[in-house]
């Protein structure tokens, strides 16, 4: 049997999700992906408590993600792509 799979290139992925996990709180903030690259400041529309990459010391990796998007989209050698299996 054939394996079924997406494939979701880079410059598709134009937004971040975060969902509260606090007390079962499950409150969520979508970010744009291009504004990853500066400071990062959010806070749960459910419980109003920040999420722990608002704070300064908690943002690399998402600083660098939000680099590394930036730096692979829009190359005309390539194309980056994220392959996820399909759950159907």
């Amino acid at each position: 049997m054939a394996e079924k799979i997406i494939k979701v290139p880079l410059d598709e992925l134009q937004t971040i999700r975060f969902i509260c996990k606090r007390q079962g709180c499950g409150g969520v903030v979508e970010f744009p992906t291009a504004r990853l690259t500066g400071p990062v400041g959010l806070t749960c529309p459910s419980c109003n408590q920040p999420f722990p990459v608002s704070q300064i010391g908690s943002i690399g990796g998402l600083r660098a993600l939000g680099m590394a998007i930036t730096n692979l989209t829009g190359n005309n050698d390539f194309e980056v792509e994220f392959v996820v299996p399909d759950p159907n």
